[in-house]
C-alpha cells in the first residue's frame, strides 16, 4: 500500500468545505518546529497566526505542502461536531466506566479520537477525565493521515461516511462550561487561547452577531488569556468566522471515502483498475522524481537534451523507444549558442516539431515562484512527458544555516514533488556528484541521502574524463537496478558493448578502430594503435567472445556498427585540443 499523502488528504478535507491547517511533523524523533520546550509536538500549527489560518482554498493548501511536504493535517470542527479525543488505548478506564455510543472513530498514536454530533456548545481541550480531552466545535484536530510524534500514523477506524452518532449526554455534564472545574473568569492558558476564542466566534456569529460586536466581545475575553493574544491575532479570528452567514452551521464532516481515508481493503486494492507506470523509457526513466547525477564535464546535460528531444520527436535512446510527449527543459548552466548546437546533434538530421520541446535558461527559486511556473506548465500541457530541472543548485533558495541539511534537501525536493504526485510525468533533476568513496554510488551524488532517499529514481553517469566509454548507472522504487554501456562522442550517447564500456583505455580503442575501418584484421589493427599485435589479438578474441565484433572472411567488423560522430580518441591523442568536444 502506498503511503498516504498529506497533500491528496488536505485537499480532500477542503473540497468538503473543512478549514485546514498545516501543522508540524516528527522530525528525526523530535517536533519539526526544533524548540526544546515545544509542548504540542508534531501537533501545532506551522502558519503564523495558527488556527485563524485554517483555509478551504486549494491554491493556499497546495502552497502551503509545497514549502512544507511532510506537514501534518490539521482540520477545523465545524458547529455540529466534537470530539472526545481519549489519549491511551485503555479507553473503558480512561473514561471511568463511561460509555460511547458506536460512531467514526479514528486511531491516533497514542489513542482514539471519537466524533460526535453535538447541537451546543463545548468547551475545548476540558481535561476532567485522566487521559480525555474534548474538542468542541471550532477548535481543530489533527486528522490522518498526520504522523504522531512517536512515528504511528492516525488512520480511520471508522469511516465517518458510514455515520457519526449524537454525543452521549454524560458528553455535556462533564465537558460542557457548567460541568468544568474551571471558576468563572478563570485564566485561559497557552495552548487553549486560539481553539477557545475561536469556539466563542464561532457561536456568536452563529446567534446573529455583526463581526465588530464579536470583536469587542473577544478582546474583552482575551483580557483573561495568560498571555494575552495580540489584538491584531483576536481581530483575525473574528474575522474568520465573517465567511458564514449568521446562523449559518459550518460545515458537516463528510469525509472516509475512497479519496480521503488512508485504508483500502486488501481485496479491494487486488481489484483496482490502476493504470501502468508511465516509462518515458523504458527500465530506465519512469514518471516520478528523477535525479540524474555525474561529475562536471561528463555528459550529463547532453543526455537530458537527448531524452527531451527523442521525446518530442518519438525517437529512441539507448537502443530503446521513447514516449512522445511535450517536455520542459531548464537548461540554467547553459545559453543559446550551446543550446543550439546540442539540439541539431541530438537530432541528427531530423525536424524538431513546433511546440513540443520548450527550453528556457532562466527560472525562479524553489519556494519564490518555481512551483507556480511549474504548475502553469503543467496545466498547459496535457500532453506533458518530461520536465528537467538542470541543475538542482541553480533553482535551491539559499540557506539560512539553522536547519541540518537533511530537512533542506528533503524540503526542497519534496516541494517539487508535489507537483507531480498525480501526474504520469518525469521529473527530471541534474545534480553533481563527486568522486565516488566506496561501493555505494548513491554516496557520490552530492548532498545528504534525503535527497537520494526522496527520489523515485537515481541515475549516476560515470565515464573517466578523456574516454568515450562508460556505464549509466540506474537505480529506484519501480526501475530494476541496472548497469548499461554506453558511448559519448562528444555530444551524444549511444549504447555500446558491455565488454567495451568496462574495457581499457587501449581495448576501446581497438574497438573503434574496427568499428571505423572494419573489416580489419590484427596486424593492422596493431599498426593503426602504436599496439603489440600479441596484446591485440588477445582483446579482440574477448570481443569476439562477448558478442561485440564478429569476425569474417575479410577480418573483424562491428555488426551494424553506426558511422561516428565527433571525435574519435585516436585522433584526441594527436590533437589535444580537440578534447574540448569530449566534455560538457
Amino acid at each position: 500500500m502506498d503511503t498516504p499523502k498529506p497533500l491528496s488528504h488536505a485537499l480532500a478535507y477542503a473540497e468538503r468545505g473543512f478549514g485546514v491547517l498545516p501543522l508540524h511533523s516528527p522530525l528525526d524523533g523530535a517536533c519539526s518546529c526544533r524548540r526544546a520546550d515545544c509542548d504540542s509536538p508534531a501537533k501545532h500549527p506551522r502558519t503564523a497566526h495558527g488556527l485563524t489560518d485554517a483555509s478551504t482554498d486549494l491554491a493556499t493548501i497546495r502552497k502551503w505542502w509545497s514549502q512544507w511536504p511532510a506537514a501534518n493535517v490539521g482540520i477545523v470542527l465545524p458547529d455540529d461536531l466534537l470530539v472526545v479525543d481519549v489519549d491511551t488505548d485503555a479507553v473503558t478506564n480512561a473514561l471511568d466506566g463511561r460509555e460511547l455510543p458506536t460512531t467514526a472513530t479514528a486511531k491516533t498514536g497514542r489513542g482514539w479520537q471519537f466524533l460526535y454530533r453535538t447541537d451546543r456548545p463545548v468547551a475545548p481541550r476540558v481535561a476532567v477525565l485522566e487521559h480525555v480531552d474534548f474538542r468542541g466545535p471550532g477548535s481543530y484536530i489533527c486528522a490522518p493521515p498526520s504522523q504522531h510524534i512517536n512515528g504511528a500514523t492516525y488512520v480511520w477506524i471508522a469511516a465517518p461516511k458510514d455515520g457519526i452518532a449524537d454525543a452521549p449526554t454524560w458528553v455535556y455534564e462533564v465537558a460542557s462550561p457548567k460541568g468544568t472545574t474551571s471558576e468563572p473568569g478563570a485564566p485561559i492558558l497557552t495552548g487553549q487561547r486560539n481553539d477557545e476564542l475561536a469556539r466563542l466566534a464561532g457561536s456568536m456569529r452563529h446567534h446573529g452577531m455583526t463581526a465588530d460586536e464579536i470583536t469587542t466581545a473577544l478582546l474583552g475575553v482575551n483580557a483573561r488569556c495568560d498571555p494575552p493574544l495580540s489584538d491584531s491575532e483576536v481581530r483575525a479570528i473574528a474575522a474568520s468566522v465573517g465567511r458564514y452567514a449568521p446562523g449559518e452551521r459550518g460545515p458537516r464532516l463528510v469525509i472516509g471515502d475512497s479519496e480521503a481515508t488512508p485504508g483500502i481493503d486488501a481485496a479491494d486494492l487486488l481489484a483496482l483498475d490502476i493504470p501502468p507506470l508511465r516509462w518515458i523509457v523504458p527500465d530506465l526513466l519512469p514518471e516520478g522524481t528523477t535525479v540524474l547525477a555525474s561529475p562536471p564535464k561528463v555528459g550529463k546535460s547532453c543526455l537530458v537534451y537527448q531524452i527531451a528531444t527523442e521525446a518530442s520527436v518519438g525517437g529512441t535512446l539507448l537502443g530503446r523507444p521513447v514516449t512522445s510527449g511535450s517536455a520542459l527543459y531548464l537548461a540554467l548552466e547553459d545559453g543559446k549558442r550551446r543550446g543550439q548546437d546540442r539540439l541539431r546533434a541530438a537530432l541528427a538530421g531530423r525536424t524538431m516539431p513546433r511546440g513540443r520541446l520548450e527550453v528556457r535558461w532562466t527560472a525562479h527559486k524553489i519556494g519564490a515562484g518555481l512551483e507556480d511556473d511549474l504548475a502553469r506548465w503543467l496545466d498547459a500541457h496535457s500532453d506533458a512527458a518530461l520536465v528537467a530541472i538542470d541543475t538542482l543548485g541553480k533553482v535551491r533558495p539559499r540557506s539560512d544555516g539553522r536547519r541540518n541539511a537533511y530537512e533542506v534537501d528533503v524540503e526542497d525536493l519534496g516541494r517539487l514533488q508535489s507537483l507531480f504526485r498525480d501526474r504520469s510525468v518525469a521529473l527530471l533533476i541534474v545534480h553533481h556528484a563527486r568522486k565516488e568513496a566506496g561501493d555505494d554510488f548513491l554516496a557520490s551524488v552530492s548532498g545528504t541521502y534525503g535527497l537520494t532517499g526522496s527520489a523515485d529514481t537515481i541515475i549516476v553517469v560515470k565515464r573517466k574524463r578523456l574516454e568515450a566509454f562508460g556505464t549509466i548507472v540506474v537505480t529506484g522504487r519501480d526501475v530494476p537496478d541496472a548497469e548499461l554501456p554506453a558511448r559519448f562522442d562528444g555530444l551524444t550517447w549511444q549504447a555500446a558493448p558491455q565488454v567495451v564500456a568496462e574495457a581499457s583505455f587501449e581495448r576501446a580503442e581497438v574497438y573503434r578502430t574496427i568499428e571505423e575501418d572494419g573489416p580489419i584484421f590484427p596486424a593492422a589493427i596493431a599498426t593503426k594503435v602504436g599496439l603489440e599485435r600479441t596484446s591485440v589479438q588477445h582483446m579482440v578474441g574477448a570481443m569476439v567472445a562477448a558478442g561485440a565484433v564478429a569476425r569474417t572472411a575479410k577480418g573483424y567488423m562491428v555488426p551494424n556498427g553506426p558511422e561516428l560522430r565527433g571525435v574519435t580518441l585516436a585522433r584526441a591523442r594527436t590533437y589535444p585540443q580537440s578534447l574540448q568536444s569530449l566534455s560538457l
